[in-house]
């Protein structure tokens, strides 16, 4: 019977598909924005002193240890801004004390802002430090994330000298990082 039906149909038996074939999937991506912040660096010691009687303390010392690393996603044009503030302690009169971002090592990735120079810290209120900051990620090693350069330093010697008195144990200070809602 199948030869019978071949040889009937001949040449014209045909098979028949779909013209097109395809198929589709709905998705819905999506990418929260990110503010993560963190800073995990040892209690940092400064300390104005000198050996020689007559001479007046070291003008100013610095530490570079310190590190705060991000991870940031942003809305379409927007950016953040990395800011500090002396939170709890004062610090001693007589003095200032100065904070600098300094640009990341190459782990970083992304928009890094724009470090700004020396800015004196207080209590009274936030100072930038970093600005212009987009959807990045600085990196999780020790020696990754914006390197911050602490300098505590005589105000100004010749009218101010007077101000300054000891602290045995130093004068605890707490600088809070504060890293911006989109801007």
């Amino acid at each position: 019977m199948i030869v019978l039906m071949g040889t009937l149909l001949g040449s014209s038996f045909m098979v028949q598909g779909q013209a097109t074939n395809a198929a589709t999937n709905g998705l819905s991506l999506g990418m929260p924005e990110l503010n993560l912040l963190s800073s995990a660096s040892a209690s940092i010691s400064l300390v104005l002193t000198t050996a020689v009687a007559g001479e007046a303390v070291k003008s100013s010392m610095s530490d570079s240890t310190a590190r705060v690393k991000i991870s940031s996603i942003i809305a379409v044009g927007q950016t953040r801004t990395l800011s500090a503030q002396v939170t709890t302690g004062a610090i001693p009169g007589g003095t200032t004390l100065k904070l600098m971002a300094q640009t990341p090592n190459s782990k970083f990735g992304g928009t890094k802002g724009v470090v700004g120079s020396d800015a004196t810290l207080s209590a009274a209120s936030a100072t930038s430090i970093v600005t212009g900051i987009g959807s990045c990620f600085s990196g999780i090693t020790d020696d990754d994330g914006y390197v911050l350069r602490y300098k505590w330093g005589l105000d100004n010697p010749a009218a101010n000298y007077g101000d300054i008195r000891a602290a045995p144990g130093g004068a605890a200070i707490t600088v809070t990082l504060t890293l911006s809602a989109g801007l």
